[in-house]
């Protein structure tokens, strides 16, 4: 059996990164339309709009900024696929893309427990984000105002049948 030179792997791997930079997925962002946000159908605070901008917008908005890393493969397919993945779950400035009031009540009200879970922003993004931790007290102030403006699923439980 051949032994393949340690050199010859270096070579083809460096050759197989670089060929893959080829492959570059879509990093537009859609148009924004103010009417259509988030601030135009409910009335989010500056303290809560503040942290939906720093900690969430960068993925799910249409104003991502797309940082350097985006742009090398194979990164750049995985950083592409969460934005359009967290985009297609919430767009903050396309809230009407909603498919009813209802489902924008709910995903209102998930925000609180995504939070305060730590599973929003995904542990993943915060580390190489530093600035996109949320506080203890600005977790508190996210909650208050999603349980005020949304639907969680202790308030669906609560509700008696009739």
């Amino acid at each position: 059996m051949r032994r393949v030179p340690a050199k010859r792997i270096v070579v083809g791997s460096i050759a197989f990164l670089i060929l893959i930079q080829i492959i570059q997925p879509n990093r537009a962002n859609p148009t924004v339309v103010p009417s259509r946000s988030l601030e135009a159908h409910v009335d989010v605070p500056p303290e809560v709009q503040t942290v939906l901008k720093r900690s969430c917008y960068n993925c799910h908005s249409s104003a991502t900024v797309w940082p350097w890393y985006s742009y090398v493969a194979p990164v750049s397919w995985y950083v592409a696929h969460d934005v359009n993945t967290a985009r297609g779950h919430v767009n903050f400035q396309n809230w009407e893309a909603q498919i009813n009031e209802q489902e924008g009540k709910e995903h209102l009200g998930l925000i609180c427990k995504l939070v305060r879970e730590g599973n929003m922003p995904p542990a993943d993004y915060r580390v190489m984000h530093k600035d996109s931790y949320v506080s203890p007290q600005e977790t508190n102030a996210v909650c208050a105002w999603s349980q005020k403006v949304g639907v969680t699923e202790d308030s669906d439980s609560d509700k008696k049948p009739d």
